[in-house]
């Protein structure tokens, strides 16, 4: 079963992550991806060669695709494109705004060619506005969306790529969505993803600002609203290691005094209720902090979890890959790669009843399906595609 999107083509011109995790998340659901690559490869490609620990990478965002190399600043190159846009529904790029109208492959230029097509762009700060033409990355999308301000991270690189892999998850949709129109109307339409635009909506610590007075931050302690610091909300040592933890009723708070053998903070005038717990939370905390020391994760969470408490082990690399839950869902697969024998890739995030998705084929080598692409989709000769080569197009 190729999944629910096996009648959709989409041509992948994008490098790095947020594109390709893009269509990585349409090719799960069976689309059929032709992934785009220079001759020397994409920038990920790369990087491989230089630390080979990232080759599983690849697979993580390539699987399901399959692979052609093109010079999309020669002409021919970009007459390749045009010919494969008649064939496909979706186009996804993610250069900085402009770059694709440069190689004569805007939207304009292809929704004359196929009107049907639904062209995904994904950049930092989308296609309009002041800084539609400044070059972005991850960092510099969760930089300007107030993130790393928002978690305290502001002298450092991002640990997480939060903005490119949303940046994906949300060019998928968009794409979802207006093929969803195009059934209805017939016609394609340009998608605009600003990575931007999404670390400043997930943002509601920046959100909240509207709503911060001197009043409230004398009334309810000056951290309580800037920090969005709740009773009892936090992650506390346990003796090998870290537990979060979130009881924030009256009823839990109740059940978290019985479990630690402290009934008497029950009666505590400083956590009799949410409001007094929010104004005492350092000397909340420091009971729970106190209390998870004398216990490991494991004991701390079969007790909790017996009792109804929300928790959750804080899990490292080695411990998350493990999970009993994780691999009940199937989220982490393995797959067989030519040169690197079997690797571990996450599995499908969209679990459907129906029609599920899979994983069926590792990234494809460098330029791999050259010669199936071009003739089944471009019907190019053996001789036409012999030429392209020796051109340096393909």
């Amino acid at each position: 079963m190729k999944g629910p999107l096996e009648d959709i083509k989409v041509l992948d011109v994008s490098q790095f992550l947020s594109g390709p995790y893009c269509t990585t998340m349409l090719g799960d659901m069976g689309a059929e991806i032709i992934k785009v690559e220079p001759q020397v490869g994409e920038a990920l490609r790369l990087y491989t060669y230089i630390n080979p620990n990232l080759r599983s990478v690849l697979s993580l965002l390539h699987r399901n695709k399959k692979g052609i190399t093109l010079n999309l600043r020669m002409p021919e190159g970009q007459e390749v494109i045009k010919k494969l846009v008649e064939k496909v529904d979706v186009l996804v790029e993610n250069f900085t705004p402009g770059t694709m109208e440069k190689f004569g492959l805007g939207y304009d230029v292809l929704k004359e060619i196929n009107p049907r097509l639904i062209y995904t762009s994904i950049s930092g700060f989308g296609r309009t506005g002041p800084y539609s033409r400044k070059t972005a990355f991850d960092m510099i999308a969760q930089a300007m969306g107030g993130i790393m301000h928002a978690v305290q991270q502001e002298d450092g690189p991002p640990r997480l790529y939060i903005a490119d892999t949303l940046g994906g998850i949300f060019g998928a949709l968009g794409t979802l969505v207006a093929l969803h129109y195009r059934e209805r109307t017939g016609k394609g339409q340009l998608v605009d993803i600003s990575m931007q635009d999404i670390m400043f909506a997930l943002n509601m610590k920046a959100m909240l600002q509207d709503y911060i007075t001197e009043e409230r931050l004398e009334k309810l302690g000056k951290d309580s609203l800037l920090d969005i610091r709740l009773p009892l909300y936090n992650s506390y040592k346990t003796k090998d290691g870290h537990i979060a933890i979130v009881a924030l009723t009256d009823r839990q708070w109740r059940r978290m005094c019985d479990v630690m053998e402290k009934p008497e903070l029950k009666r505590d005038r400083r956590f009799i209720n949410g409001f007094r717990r929010l104004k005492n939370i350092d000397a909340l905390d420091a009971f729970v902090e106190e209390w998870a020391q004398t216990l490991t994760t494991d004991e701390i969470f079969d007790v909790l979890d017996e009792i109804k408490i929300p928790c959750g082990k804080v899990y490292n690399f080695e411990q998350v890959r493990k999970d009993p839950q994780l691999l009940a869902r199937n989220m982490v697969e393995e797959i067989q790669t030519k040169k690197f024998g079997t690797i571990k890739v996450p599995g499908i995030l969209i679990k459907l009843s129906e029609s599920p998705g899979s994983i069926r084929t590792p990234a494809p080598d460098l330029g791999e399906h050259n010669r199936e692409i071009l003739k089944d989709l471009c019907g190019f000769s053996d001789e036409k595609i012999a030429e392209l080569k020796k051109k340096g197009i393909i």
